[in-house]
């Protein structure tokens, strides 16, 4: 069974990195092993990063669509869908992620250090209790979604928040 599920994570993954993605999934699994899929049955997906500290990289997370799905318009659309929570509080007491940068290559969190040093839970849940595939249904996109989370390296955020 475990040989089975590895297939299909290698599979999808093989996918993914193959199209000529906008989002660059490819590149944030290079620089993570902390990434997730958004499975069409599922209500929420759960992944642990290390924060830069351990691992010197991750200062966050992002979401990426595939290739004929990232424009920022989708993103905007998922981002009505879905909540994005860190086991830890940011230092204002929110569990709940806001966004800082969502463009044609994806949507990026930045994590906050105060709370929590060394790494965190990031959880991606469903509203209204749909599906992910549910979600990408009801969502005006160009063909069937695929989506990947994964967590982000500081110069990933820092590139995408020069482009705003």
């Amino acid at each position: 069974m475990s040989i089975k599920i590895k297939v299909c994570c290698l599979s999808l993954v093989s996918a993914m990195l193959s199209i000529p993605a906008l989002a660059s999934p490819g590149d944030w699994i290079k620089t993570s092993g902390d990434f997730a899929t958004l499975s069409r049955d599922a209500k929420e997906v759960t992944f642990y990063v290390n924060y830069p500290q351990l691992r010197d990289g991750n200062c966050g997370a992002g979401i990426a669509l595939n290739w004929r799905n990232s424009h920022e318009r989708y993103y905007k659309e998922l981002l009505e869908y879905i909540s994005v929570t860190s086991l830890y509080p940011s230092s204002s007491g929110a569990y709940e992620m806001q966004p800082n940068s969502i463009s044609r290559d994806g949507i990026m969190y930045s994590f906050d250090y105060q709370n929590q040093y060394y790494a965190t839970y990031v959880t991606i849940k469903t509203k209204d209790n749909i599906t992910f595939g549910e979600v990408f249904d009801n969502m005006s996109v160009f063909s069937e979604v695929h989506a990947l989370t994964s967590a982000v390296t500081c110069k990933q955020l820092d590139d995408a928040n020069t482009k705003l």
